[in-house]
Order: structure tokens, then C-alpha cells, then sequence
């Protein structure tokens, strides 16, 4: 581990504990600190975006939260609303360690077709809690997530060391992050659009309008050509797309 990056930005090691209701709900709380990474071995009620479940089950998948304060990255704060990205880059070079994978605007990792992390960034008047599931060692999802969901155990056949995972996925946050508060996002387009989930390719928006997914901008807004040849700019929000089939 490079011990330099990794230690400007974390300011204590990682707390972790065996069961919890969720990563973001102890996070959130005001007194906890800044910077400090708190880690779950299973969840009673982990949740994603839009309030959907996050499948939680012991010892098979990572579950992180962590604050931070809005004026950290010393923009406004309209500025900020690509953090799930610049985050996303950090935990898809994680999993590359152990086999390929995409990002899938605005929050989402995946393996192929599948879904192997999630990423939720709630905001409170002050600070900015992100939250991050990834499925390490999960051999099994219930029948509703079957079509959706994958691990990295389930693609490779190779299990995944928990704390060898953490310690790579903290040491690339860290350098994502400083590097989103020194540079701002302009560096992360090109490497998301090289690795963006159906780039190229027919979309679905809300269930509701099909279009052409182009990539993203220099804000992290999705680009999407319309079937009426309009050029739409997504924002972040509770926006949702799929790949037409």
C-alpha cells in the first residue's frame, strides 16, 4: 500500500463491525468524524438509490460509508453532483484488480451486464455521506436480483480477500478524491467515457424515452441523442437508464 495518498485523506484507520442497520444511517449521524472510513460485514437495512434495498448478507460483500464536508473540495455546490462518478472510478479500479468492469451512469458498477457495486451519495446541510456495496464473495442473490446481479467471486470463481479488498478500494478513494479536489472532474471524463456501460448504444430513460447514450460531459451529465435527433443532457437526480432490448 502507498502509504502517502492513502493517509492524507483517511484521518483514522477503518472501523469495522460485524452487523449494523446501515453503513449510511451511523455515518450521517453529526458527531461522527470526518474521514473515517466505517465498515460493515452485513446490514439489516442497507439501502441504494431511489430507497431500493441493497442485498446485504454476511461475510459475502463490502459495506462502507464515509463523510464529507461540503466545502472539502472548495466548490460551489452545484459542482459537487459528480462525486458518485469520481467515486465510481475508484471502486471500478478496485475491482479490475480482479477482473473487468464498467461504469454505468451515474452510480453503478458493473461486470458484463450485471451489477457488482453500488454507490449512494446523500447530502445534509453540511456534509456529504457516500456509501459504497460491493458484492465480493456472494455465490447466490434471491430470485428478484438473479437477472441483475453478479460478485466477483461469481465471474472469476476466485474468492476475494476481504481486507485485501478494503485497504486497495481505501488507497484508491484517496487518490480519486484529492485528485477531485485539486483538479476538479475535466480528468475523470475521458476515463469514465472510455470505460461508460452502453456508450454507444441504445438506451432507455425512465422507461418513458429511447435514445442514443454518447457519454458523459465535462459536468458528468449523460449525453444522450433522442429518437427525435435531440442532444439531452441528464442530470443527476432519480433519472434512471437502461439498455434497450
Amino acid at each position: 500500500m502507498r502509504s502517502g495518498t492513502f493517509l492524507e485523506i483517511w484521518r483514522s484507520a477503518p472501523e469495522v463491525v460485524e452487523k449494523v442497520s446501515s453503513t449510511q444511517d451511523v455515518v450521517k449521524s453529526k458527531d461522527f468524524p470526518h474521514f473515517t472510513p466505517f465498515v460493515a460485514l452485513s446490514q439489516e437495512k442497507g439501502r441504494g438509490r431511489r430507497g431500493n434495498v441493497w442485498f446485504s448478507p454476511p461475510g459475502e460483500g463490502l459495506y462502507l460509508s464515509f463523510k464529507i464536508p461540503k466545502d472539502f473540495f472548495g466548490v460551489e455546490p452545484e459542482d459537487l453532483t459528480p462525486l458518485s462518478l469520481v467515486v465510481g472510478c475508484a471502486v471500478s479500479e478496485t475491482v479490475d484488480g480482479y477482473t473487468f468492469s464498467k461504469i454505468k451512469w451515474p452510480n453503478d458498477i458493473y461486470i458484463g451486464g450485471k451489477k457488482v457495486s453500488g454507490i449512494l451519495v446523500e447530502a445534509t446541510p453540511r456534509d456529504l455521506v457516500v456509501g459504497i456495496g460491493v458484492n465480493l464473495n456472494t455465490v447466490s442473490f434471491p430470485p428478484e436480483l438473479k437477472p441483475y446481479a453478479t460478485s466477483i467471486y461469481m465471474e472469476t470463481q476466485q474468492r476475494v480477500d476481504f481486507y485485501e479488498f478494503l485497504n486497495l478500494l481505501l488507497e484508491n478513494l484517496s487518490v480519486e478524491l484529492l485528485k477531485f479536489k485539486v483538479e476538479g472532474f475535466k480528468p475523470f471524463v475521458e476515463r469514465i467515457n472510455r470505460k461508460l456501460l452502453w456508450r454507444n448504444k441504445r438506451i432507455v430513460i425512465d422507461n418513458r424515452e429511447c435514445g442514443l447514450l454518447l457519454g458523459i460531459d465535462d459536468r458528468g451529465r449523460a449525453l444522450v441523442k433522442t429518437c427525435f435527433k435531440q442532444l439531452k443532457r441528464l442530470s443527476y437526480g432519480d433519472i434512471s437508464i437502461r439498455e434497450k432490448r
